[in-house]
């Protein structure tokens, strides 16, 4: 992507939305839960920007708003059925997000944006900043590893960082170390598909 010195170039549209996205937690969160999981919904408040392809060509990205108020929860448990406000906050004691980015974010943009990639935008992506189809063996430091789910769409993503391919997991605040891990954490994932490719140089 287009950048100003390291930074990723990028125009503030003045146009905010809100994303929904659920999270599942698959450990005990309160006393009283009795399912094998907790699942949070999370509204999330962002601004879309412009960010550019090495061609000029636009895409959006979410840049997120700033402060607690940006981001709200819904506690489900295993049946989606509310859970009560007094066991919020020891729900929100055992578990760690992290909304400013994704992936996607994570591969293209520097982690600083919430990026929503298809398999059509992620082709343009590909064209237009030159990068080269490569196996696993010869990937670089900034290169990029596309996984795809059994329909064919771009499921996950991946970049090469100090010898390492490195991703986002969800909205948690983590970040998986190898692609074996990937593969274990993301199990909709047809890695025949998977595609590796290096920036051109």
């Amino acid at each position: 992507m287009k950048r100003v010195y390291s930074n990723i170039d990028f125009f503030e549209t003045g146009i905010y939305k809100v994303n929904e996205m659920p999270e599942r937690y698959f450990f005990k969160c309160f006393d009283q839960q009795t399912g094998p999981y907790i699942k949070t919904i999370y509204h999330s408040a962002y601004q879309i920007c412009n960010v550019y392809t090495d061609q000029n060509t636009v895409l959006e990205a979410l840049q997120k708003l700033n402060g607690e108020q940006a981001t709200k929860q819904v506690f489900l448990d295993h049946n989606n059925k509310y859970i009560p406000s007094k066991y919020h906050s020891d729900i929100r004691s055992k578990i760690r997000f992290n909304d400013n980015y994704n992936c996607h974010g994570f591969t293209f943009l520097n982690a600083e944006f919430w990026f929503e990639l298809d398999n059509n935008s992620v082709e343009i992506l590909i064209s237009d900043n030159g990068y080269q189809a490569c196996d696993i063996a010869d990937l670089k430091d900034d290169g990029v590893c596309l996984y795809y789910d059994y329909e064919g769409n771009l499921y996950h993503s991946a970049k090469m960082v100090d010898g390492t391919i490195l991703s986002k997991f969800g909205i948690n605040h983590l970040v998986t170390v190898g692609e074996e891990d990937i593969l274990t954490r993301y199990v909709k994932i047809d890695h025949s598909r998977s595609v590796y490719l290096n920036v051109s140089t």
